[in-house]
């Protein structure tokens, strides 16, 4: 088994922190969209998709609007088919993507890979499909799914992981999957568990956006003061009882447990390296 860690859509949006941890409201800071390529020995996986090359280079009205407020430069090479082709795989190789959630940012990379089937929440497919307000007819967009993906409905409940409740453990290959729910950013919002052999990487999606919310150790302070995170998150909510359970989590198991999010570009380069 081999994990790659892929940036797939870098960003600058006001309010993120800078490289050297600092940041400011009026200055735009570093981010990314992290994901996952597992090679499970048995096809390739990913963990969320990033954007996808239409995005890139035909983007919607909504793509378009939401990539410019971010700062993103929608660049192909950044796409997850690109990066899957520069590690020596086919697109076909792609069997499985598991999704945190159903964003724009986080499922664009869906009509790249149709062959591939889609692990995501029941929850998460029914409020894309059915928006109740403007921030999810917005965050969600139809192009994604206009291919009719080859949806693998969990139901993220039945088990425990680590303690936490989860849908029952997906084994494909030489390592195991798990759906971990932390509702409130979406309806159907889930971390994605990968087991390593008696590690486990978590990948929280959006859960929280900047490290040292779940940071077990050292107590929370945003570079940007947190009337300027509640701007940026207006929203798309990141509760915060999900960082003192994250917090919790990696006190008591942090030995086995490697946590990251989607977006903070510091956890994506201690990660990538």
């Amino acid at each position: 088994m081999r994990i790659h860690h892929l940036n797939c859509g870098t960003m600058h949006a006001f309010g993120f922190p800078l490289d050297d941890g600092t940041g400011g409201a009026l200055r735009r800071g570093h981010g990314v969209i992290h994901c996952l390529l597992v090679d499970t020995g048995d096809g390739i996986a990913l963990v969320d998709t990033g954007w996808g090359m239409r995005d890139c280079t035909a983007p919607s009205p909504g793509v378009r609007q939401f990539a410019d407020i971010v700062g993103c430069s929608r660049d192909p090479e950044e796409t997850a088919i690109r990066q899957v082709e520069r590690l020596g795989y086919e697109p076909a190789d792609v069997r499985h993507i598991f999704l945190t959630h159903l964003h724009l940012d986080h499922a664009g990379g869906l009509p790249d890979l149709p062959q591939a089937t889609v692990h995501v929440s029941a929850n998460e497919v029914q409020a894309s499909m059915h928006p109740r307000s403007l921030v999810e007819w917005r965050a969600y967009r139809p192009e994604h799914r206009a291919h009719g993906p080859r949806w693998q409905i969990t139901m993220p409940q039945g088990g425990r992981w680590f303690g936490l409740p989860c849908a029952p453990p997906i084994r494909i290959g030489e390592t195991e999957f798990v759906m971990v729910p932390f509702v409130g950013h979406t309806r159907g919002h889930c971390a994605v568990a990968v087991r390593m052999g008696e590690r486990w990487l978590l990948h929280c999606g959006d859960a929280y956006g900047y490290c040292r919310q779940a940071d077990p150790v050292q107590p929370y302070s945003h570079p940007c003061g947190k009337l300027m995170e509640a701007l940026v998150t207006w929203g798309f909510r990141m509760p915060r009882r999900h960082w003192l359970t994250l917090r919790g989590l990696l006190r008591a198991h942090g030995d086995q447990i490697q946590a990251f999010c989607a977006h903070d570009a510091h956890e994506f380069e201690l990660s990538s390296g």
